[in-house]
């Protein structure tokens, strides 16, 4: 159980990350139209995700280096207050380069706030029934990135494209001003768990590297979504979908993914994470395939609610697997590697499905991130151990409780 001080340190934390994510909600459905309005390609829109999935790259594993020495809570505060700057700038961006540089900065500084708020969560998140702390934890950070493709899409329809990342600016300072004054322990987590070379070690193990990997294709997912499919739906003959309605269906995605991860989390203390990460690799590869024979709006709102259930399972239980399986007082470079491996998903993703799309047409484009999906979910089911907690956790948790006791 937590005491008072990490109870509201936790909410503080809860508060901010909610402000934090809640602008990628409210750029989701809009930046990728943004840009296709000053006559870039599918493929140059590719190029973009590339370019902003390189600055994930580089600069998460440094800062996840960083973070265990310098301090999670410095890093997020520095997050916050420059991609907020960005956000901004990119209501002045004239051509696709302007755009190509805005997004390397955006990633690159927001590199910083992913890896130091992620590493906190798990510091702070009890041992004790963590997957069901953990989703609903999520379940109220993504309820508020639900509301964000609502909010960002009307903005674009009824206001202009600029309005969401005016908001994406002012939701930055919502979030630094709930996470100042959290009395976040940075002393105690790094002394109460050895952190030498032994961890480093330890760090790197082959159920790690595993989970790695099935990070990296599952980013096809995460990219194809952003990127390709709200230009899909709203150059589809059959569809053509406004913003307002892409906000719609992309909002009941996370929506539903939010609500999903109320029970995910429980669920996942009961029966392992690997089901459900199963589970939710193949349904999403599944699901995508019938986009293909949508014609109405009404189906393509139902798919959505199906498809945020499906993003939870693999989402949530990919996450609380890796608590399993990672030493403590690591966090901060688990998350840089975590978060170097989506990096690369993002990279060769966003390139080759921009090219798909543009030079096979948008049915190969869809049928591609199907196929990754489901030899995604066998891979998992053929590789993943199953997630008990790693015993090295237990030992090196045992082994620093009477530390802390005397203190």
């Amino acid at each position: 159980m937590l005491n008072g001080s990490k109870q509201l340190s936790l909410k503080l934390l809860l508060v901010s990350q909610v402000a934090f994510w809640l602008r990628f909600g409210v750029n989701a459905p809009v930046l990728a139209l943004f840009v296709r309005g000053v006559g870039a390609t599918v493929t140059e829109i590719g190029l973009l995700w590339m370019i902003e999935a390189v600055g994930w790259a580089i600069f998460e594993p440094i800062f996840g280096l960083v973070a265990d020495r310098f301090g999670k809570k410095r890093l997020a505060i520095y997050s916050i207050v420059t991609t907020s700057i960005v956000y901004m700038a990119f209501t002045f961006a004239p051509s696709i380069w302007h755009f190509y540089l805005l997004g390397f900065a955006l990633t690159s500084n927001m590199a910083a706030g992913s890896v130091s708020i992620r590493a906190m969560t798990i510091d702070m998140i009890p041992q004790s029934g963590r997957g069901k702390t953990y989703g609903r934890f999520m379940a109220v950070v993504s309820l508020g990135m639900a509301m964000g493709p609502f909010v960002g899409g009307f903005l674009a329809d009824a206001v202009s494209y600029a309005a969401p990342f005016y908001l994406c600016s002012g939701l930055g300072i919502i979030s630094l001003v709930t996470l100042l004054p959290m009395g976040y322990d940075e002393s105690q987590s790094q002394l109460s768990f050895p952190s030498a070379t032994s961890d480093r070690v330890k760090l790197l193990t082959k159920p790690f590297f595993i989970l790695l990997f099935i990070r990296l294709l599952f980013m096809f997912n995460m990219n194809f979504q952003r990127g390709t499919l709200p230009i899909f739906l709203h150059e589809n003959q059959s569809l053509r979908v406004s913003e307002t309605q892409i906000g719609f269906y992309m909002g009941l995605i996370y929506f539903t993914s939010a609500l999903s991860q109320l029970f995910l989390g429980a669920l996942t203390d009961k029966v392992g994470s690997k089901k459900l990460i199963v589970f939710g690799l193949g349904m999403s590869g599944l699901s995508y395939l019938s986009l293909i024979y949508l014609s109405e709006v009404t189906p393509l709102y139902l798919l959505g609610i199906f498809q945020g259930v499906f993003f939870a399972s693999a989402e949530t239980s990919m996450m609380i697997y890796v608590m399993t399986i990672i030493p403590e007082g690591s966090t901060g470079k688990a998350m840089g590697a975590y978060g170097f491996f989506e990096d690369l998903g993002g990279i060769v993703s966003s390139s080759s499905l921009g090219i798909i799309y543009d030079r096979l047409g948008p049915i190969f484009s869809i049928l591609s991130v199907s196929t990754v999906l489901m030899c995604n979910a066998g891979l998992s089911a053929f590789l993943l151990n199953k997630d008990d907690p790693d015993p090295t956790r237990q030992e090196i948790g045992a082994k620093a409780t009477p530390r802390m006791n005397k203190k």
